[in-house]
């Protein structure tokens, strides 16, 4: 077993929640630390230091090309979404990439029906999938043998349609940023706000029922990177009235307990770093470890 994740996840402080309605978030201090040169896809894509091209004319294929002029490592994200070229895509895992170099991307359409051109550059949507979809996402992009990093693509556009019909959106393409719900999740952002500073990571409840643990390279990535997943957690709880209550410190204490001491699998990672998938009774989740820490990790409760 790599100690990279257990260590980092057992030297994490709990803070207090913050919380609006039933979304309670759970700061996280401390654990992991490796940020120095480091980009995020948004500030490399704003820079224009990364490319993303697609690998056939068609754009019918689940993978990106991704040429990293920079000279900075960039840090994709699982559940980023791009938007560009015929389709809108999903990232399927965490991706690492180096500087000066190339790599082939998997990834997975979240814009089913949609197949023109609406630009060849392309932008990154600043909402991030509910957890809902990021959930079987992960699962079915890492556990299939012989699939490497390629997700269900079936799967993942019934999840969309699933979602977008209970939130009242059916727009041809049923894309989730089409789904018009910004004024219902305006109220979510003070939460961004409330979070003390050095937060590294949170543990995510929809009242008492425990969801999910991410954890991210450090306080700046974590910063840069929260109200993009913040989306994604507020989709989840709106339109809900219950469960009621919230989680006790030692309750949210056990669930980090519970994925450090998770059977780890290490797969081949697609671009640097180490690819980590874990497992134990009632969690299952996913590590991209760096040279010393963890670059992003997340534990989903089933």
């Amino acid at each position: 077993m790599d100690e990279t994740l257990t260590r980092a996840l057992h030297s994490i402080e709990i803070s207090r929640p913050v919380s609006h309605g039933l979304l309670h978030i759970f700061p996280l201090l401390g654990g992991t630390c490796e940020e120095g040169d480091i980009s995020l896809l948004e500030d490399a894509l704003w820079a224009g230091t990364l490319r993303l091209e697609e690998m056939h004319e068609s754009g019918g294929m689940p993978e990106f090309r991704v040429v990293n002029g920079g000279g900075k490592r960039v840090l994709l994200l699982e559940g980023d979404e791009l938007i560009g070229a015929r389709q809108i895509r999903v990232v399927n895992s965490s991706v690492l990439v180096p500087a000066g170099s190339e790599i082939v991307l998997p990834v997975s359409c979240v814009g089913r029906g949609r197949w023109s051109y609406r630009s060849r550059a392309f932008s990154q949507e600043t909402d991030s999938p509910p957890l809902a979809l990021r959930r079987p996402e992960s699962r079915t992009a890492h556990d299939f043998p012989g699939r490497g990093h390629r997700s269900d693509q079936g799967g993942v556009w019934r999840g969309v349609a699933l979602k977008a019909r209970l939130h009242g959106a059916a727009p041809p393409t049923y894309a989730l940023q089409e789904s018009h719900l910004s004024g219902r999740l305006d109220p979510f952002e003070k939460l961004a706000r409330e979070l003390p500073r050095g937060t590294s990571g949170v543990v995510v409840a929809i009242g008492e029922r425990l969801a999910l643990l991410e954890v991210l390279a450090g306080p700046c990535t974590f910063a840069r990177t929260f109200r993009k997943l913040l989306s994604g957690y507020e989709f989840e709880s709106v339109g809900l009235d219950r469960p009621y209550g919230t989680p006790d410190t030692p309750a949210v204490r056990g669930f980090i307990e519970a994925a450090a001491k998770a059977a780890q699998e290490e797969h081949r990672a697609v671009g640097a770093g180490r690819d980590v998938r874990f497992e134990a009774d009632g969690i299952s989740g996913y590590a991209l470890l760096g040279e010393r820490s963890v670059l992003h990790a997340a534990a989903f409760a089933e």
